[in-house]
């Protein structure tokens, strides 16, 4: 596999059973939305203050604005069976220039309370994009499931270049993903108290540091991440080595996931690791692992870096049905 590709492919939901019931997108806000301004202000002070432990001046270069909109716009959906329901959407980016993000929103039939589920993909050879996790994200809707998954773009259409200029990416990419949360914590019949995130490779990472930044899921599943952004950029493009290495790493060392997954308790940790990883070697996903805070279990497989195989998948979804509560079983 090349870190350095950065194709992408769109999968578009084709097969329609009957005709979803609309979102009305714009009507959709954050629970806090009904509570005056002023009252927001201070209870999303109060919520930093005390369930967020990242050290402030690392936590402060993530701040966003939670009012600003997110402009969600349905593209298409599709109906599955089982009466599930897949919308193809694009929401805000939060920096203006970058445009739209897209994502898929992922919805069972009937009427919740439901948990939720943030899924962030992979950088690799196919569904190298937010088709990753679709299949389980449909699999998972029966059991009360709704899911969001976002669509990446640094490294995958913005490829590492330059120290600084990578870190603000960074943070750019983090925030959209936490605007992605605020999505599906949004959502109706979504439960807030039953959130999750599920990352693989730079997924994973930047799961790790939202994990460090705040509280609303309780469990996050980190597939064949590591805890530094500067290895594979160094090793996989030739940009960021131009400065020197040293620079590039001194400029993204505040943004790593591994100064951010040691403060994600109480969050409930699973890290999946693969024996044939040619891109996370055992000592990095040993110093990944042992750096985060619990409650936490690894679990390795006998997989290449994809973690393509069914005991993977099968340990992510009894994993999760434990800690959301979720209903039925395999």
């Amino acid at each position: 596999m090349n870190r350095g590709g950065r194709s992408l492919t769109v999968v578009r939901c084709s097969t329609i059973i009957s005709a979803p019931e609309p979102i009305a997108w714009n009507l959709v806000q954050p629970r806090s939305a009904s509570l005056p301004r002023a009252f927001r202000a201070l209870a999303a002070a109060a919520l930093i203050a005390a369930a967020a432990p990242a050290p402030a001046q690392t936590r402060s270069l993530f701040e966003y604005d939670r009012d600003a909109p997110l402009d969600v716009r349905e593209v298409a959906s599709s109906t599955r069976v089982g009466g599930v329901v897949v919308r193809d959407v694009t929401y805000a980016a939060y920096n203006a220039p970058r445009g739209r993000i897209a994502a898929y929103v992922v919805t069972p039939a009937g009427s919740g309370p439901v948990a939720g589920i943030l899924y962030f993909h992979w950088l690799g050879e196919r569904r190298s994009d937010r088709t990753e996790f679709l299949d389980e994200a449909v699999a998972l809707a029966p059991r009360g499931v709704a899911s969001v998954l976002v669509q990446g773009y640094f490294p995958w259409t913005d490829a590492p270049a330059e120290g600084a200029a990578d870190r603000r990416t960074i943070i750019e990419q983090v925030i959209d993903a936490r605007r992605a949360l605020d999505l599906l914590a949004s959502l109706p019949n979504v439960d807030d108290d039953r959130l999750a995130y599920v990352g693989h490779d730079y997924g994973a990472m930047y799961g790790a540091i939202i994990a460090g930044l705040e509280r609303r899921a309780r469990a996050y599943v980190f597939m064949a991440g590591m805890g530094t952004f500067a290895d594979w950029s160094l090793k996989y493009w030739k940009a960021p080595a131009r400065g020197g290495e040293a620079a590039y790493r001194r400029a993204v060392a505040d943004v790593d996931p591994i100064e951010y997954v040691g403060v994600a308790s109480p969050a409930a940790l699973l890290f999946q690791f693969a024996r044939r990883d040619i891109y996370v070697s055992e000592a990095a996903a040993a110093e990944f692992f042992d750096e985060a805070s619990g409650p936490k279990e690894q679990r390795w497989y006998d997989a290449e870096h994809d973690l393509d195989v069914d005991a993977a998948a099968a340990d992510r979804r009894h994993w999760l049905a434990a800690q959301l509560d979720l209903r039925g079983g395999d």
